[in-house]
């Protein structure tokens, strides 16, 4: 009869469990002091995007690869990696339009396009400084929440096909400037590039980069009479220090092809004038 009883209770509410079937069975134990909350779940990992180009896909950017803070440029095929050709990026997300960029490159001149993981485990897109990506810092432009990237490039003709980025840039901290002295070689590497702080480039104020005389100390040289400087491919720049002053100055800055531009900037009236020219400055020998 009493488990008829119980039976009931249970069938008629199992909300009402203080009744007699209770005292047929064992509570469970409290927990005991050294015992632990469960573990907290690990944060999301960033889910994939789809990149198109022209409407037609290029498949899905994976989280690993997302991880990583690639440039877009890096993942589309040779003939779209141009950044000047790019018409138009449109960003598909939450929203019930997608976010758009018209001519990326000329709206963001000297920057580049990432993505990376962003808020809740999604996928985060931005317009970035080539020394912010580098240091995964705060981009110009940023949208969160990227589902789907649609890259519309320009089909014949030669508009933006000079343009410095295109897809084939190196991981500028694995950059190395030579600096060589009669003491030896020291080798000024990209990570410490890098963490020196940057000004603003005479005549320009939205472009950042170092004077030379900032890398030169950071590799140890104080003085000098003669510099000659020489880019990847080999052509070589000839500096005396007695023809540097406030009005002509040296100047380096990162690239969107993730290599160290090296210009010499003249005063000229209100406005500056390039007098010397590198495009990957790759070594300085100290005279």
């Amino acid at each position: 009869m009493r488990t008829t009883l119980c039976l009931f209770a249970i069938i008629a509410g199992l909300g009402l469990g203080h009744g007699g079937c209770g005292r047929d069975k064992a509570s469970s134990p409290p927990p005991t002091a050294g015992s632990s909350a469960p573990p907290a779940a690990a944060p999301a990992a960033p889910a994939g995007v789809e990149l198109f180009i022209n409407d037609l896909t290029m498949g899905t950017v994976q989280p690993a690869q997302i991880a990583a803070w690639p440039r877009l440029d890096t993942l589309v095929p040779g003939d779209a990696r141009k950044l000047g050709t790019w018409e138009l990026v449109a960003l598909e997300g939450a929203g019930p339009k997608p976010t758009e960029i018209a001519h990326p490159s000329g709206a963001y001149p000297d920057m580049v396009p990432a993505i990376f993981p962003g808020e809740g485990g999604g996928v985060a897109f931005g317009m970035f400084d080539p020394v912010e990506l580098a240091r995964k810092g705060k981009p110009a432009m940023r949208e969160d929440h990227v589902k789907a990237i649609r890259i519309k490039v320009a089909q014949g003709g030669n508009r933006g096909q000079n343009d410095d980025g295109g897809g084939g840039a190196g991981d500028p901290t694995k950059l190395v400037l030579l600096v060589k002295t009669a003491a030896g070689t020291t080798p000024l590497t990209g990570d410490k590039i890098l963490a020196l702080p940057r000004e603003a480039m005479p005549g320009n104020a939205n472009q950042k980069g170092w004077r030379l005389a900032k890398l030169l100390e950071a590799a140890g040289v104080t003085s000098y009479a003669h510099l000659v400087l020489s880019d990847a491919s080999g052509t070589n720049l000839v500096l005396d220090k007695k023809d540097l002053d406030d009005n002509t100055v040296p100047f380096i800055k990162l690239n969107k092809q993730g290599a160290l531009r090296f210009r010499v900037l003249k005063k000229t009236g209100d406005g500056w004038n390039t007098s010397g020219d590198l495009r990957a400055l790759a070594a300085i020998e100290v005279k």
